[in-house]
């Protein structure tokens, strides 16, 4: 850090320092930066909510099964299709940053999206029907088959909707998490960390909102006229995300103030490695896999509670109202993560590591005890409460505890997640990074998944499954903070020893 660096760091008064630690010189890189969050916001949470709405009211389901069910075939497209798609894209993201750098690898991966959504919208939903089987075929070939494998069928009959619902996942984790992160980390210097990382979400969170007031205004009626209108906006949206990509790059980046060779060393040539290195890194490496650990707890309670919160959904809301209320839960979690983000951010710049990182965990345990215990009463107790519908009413709470612990972990479990990965060598967090993300995410979430589809296999109603869900939600959570407490002393030991290397 240059002197100046140093001395307008200290500029701060206490209310800004509290609210708004950036300088305004610093606006240029800050702001760009913000922008590019949010964009990539935006489509994640369009993809999120459209690939639900897809299999809620797009699948064709077998004979005798009604709405409650496609949450079965939810966590069987994560079990049978999501996973093994997620292996295969670690293994294509190793290959491209083996053979081009970061920033190739990005245009290649938005750009790939962008040709997929594109084939979506213009060409695989406008015949859908024609496309995927009827009922009677699907009937007919699930109940030829055995039970643990009629979901698979029913998802394979339906090929274009689930082709969605597994590239809406993909992006989902390659473009906050892989992405955006990756590239955060490789251009952020030492002394704006702590001040940038929690603010980004600040504007970024502007793109959730924004999807999900377009998902209640866009899309009411699926029709194929809504449906490409929402393609064609994502893919104008894919093309804003490359050029703001490559305005930080050839523009901001230039700027020494904002690229201090001496704070952000570039990349050594490396020897390329196997396809399978990531992977590999990451179940022999423990550092990370204490941060897959984190991952996996996020997505295996984030999934226990969803299905829960969902199946009341499907019961409380009809059609349009159920598209509405996915909506509903993208803009209060925008609006959520922009009130929590100030209060995470000066957590980020006044507490340890460890305080920032278990915040996440513990509001998981808090704001999911009260959603698991209204579930509870109401399925063991009675139907009213306080003279209100208890479906309702947990419902709600449950819309309020999703958007919320959603909100908590875009300004802290990202952030704290992100910071974790700054001490590593760049061989180890580029493709360790990517493993962890795609595949601890996608693992966690998919064997949340494949003990949802056991528990199908004993009663085929996951309400009936409740009070075991809450104690598996339970010890997840748990195990989550104490991974966050073991990771907290690798990450001091890994951050004191760089710091001692750089010294030298």
């Amino acid at each position: 850090m240059t002197t100046q660096q140093q001395t307008q760091t200290k500029e701060f008064n206490k209310f800004q320092e509290l609210v708004w630690p950036i300088h305004t010189y610093e606006l240029k890189k800050f702001l760009p930066m913000s922008f590019l969050m949010a964009f990539i916001l935006f489509f994640y949470t369009l993809v999120r909510d459209l690939k639900d709405i897809f299999v809620q009211y797009h699948t064709n389901i077998w004979a005798g099964a009604g709405k409650a069910d496609t949450a079965q075939l939810i966590s069987a497209l994560k079990i049978w299709y999501v996973l093994p798609a997620a292996f295969l894209v670690v293994i294509a993201f190793n290959f491209l940053m083996n053979k081009f750098d970061l920033k190739k690898t990005f245009y290649i991966i938005v750009a790939s999206f962008m040709v997929f959504y594109a084939v979506f919208g213009f060409v695989l939903y406008p015949n859908l029907d024609s496309l995927i089987m009827s009922t009677e075929q699907i009937t007919a070939m699930t109940e030829a088959a055995p039970q643990f494998f009629r979901t698979f069928l029913t998802c394979l009959g339906n090929w274009p909707t689930t082709l969605f619902y597994v590239i809406s996942e993909i992006w989902g984790t390659m473009g906050i998490s892989s992405l955006f992160w990756m590239f955060a980390n490789a251009t952020t210097m030492r002394h704006e960390v702590k001040r940038f990382f929690g603010l980004f979400s600040l504007i970024g969170n502007i793109g959730v909102i924004s999807a999900g007031v377009t998902i209640k205004t866009a899309l009411k009626d699926a029709s194929i006229e809504n449906v490409r209108m929402l393609m064609i906006a994502l893919l104008a949206v894919a093309a804003t995300i490359m050029g703001i990509f490559w305005y930080i790059n050839n523009v901001v980046l230039k700027d020494p103030r904002f690229y201090d060779e001496a704070q952000i060393k570039p990349k050594k040539k490396k020897e390329k490695v196997s396809v399978l290195e990531g992977i590999k890194i990451l179940f022999t490496n423990s550092y990370l896999l204490l941060i897959g650990m984190l991952v996996m707890g996020y997505g295996i309670s984030i999934n226990f509670a969803e299905i829960i919160l969902k199946a009341h959904m499907r019961e409380a809301f009809e059609g349009e109202q159920y598209a509405s209320m996915q909506g509903n839960i993208s803009i209060f979690t925008g609006v959520f993560s922009i009130l929590v983000v100030f209060i995470g951010a000066f957590i980020l710049r006044t507490c340890k590591w460890k305080t920032s990182a278990v915040i996440t965990p513990l509001m998981f345990l808090i704001l999911g005890g009260v959603f698991f215990a209204l579930v509870l009463y109401r399925q063991f107790v009675a139907a009213q409460i306080f003279g209100m519908s208890a479906l309702i009413l947990a419902t709600w709470v449950g819309i309020i505890q999703d958007a919320l612990c959603k909100s908590i972990k875009y300004s802290l479990f990202d952030t704290t997640k992100s910071m974790a990965y700054l001490p590593l060598d760049e061989d180890t967090k580029t493709k360790g990074q990517a493993a962890v993300e795609v595949i601890g995410g996608r693992a966690g979430k998919a064997g949340a998944s494949l003990i949802q589809q056991i528990m199908y296999g004993i009663v085929p109603n996951i309400m009936s499954h409740v009070v075991t869900i809450v104690g598996i939600f339970g010890v997840t959570v748990v195990a989550w903070t104490l991974s966050v407490f073991g990771l907290s002393k690798k990450y001091e030991t890994a951050v004191a020893a760089k710091n001692e290397e750089e010294l030298k």
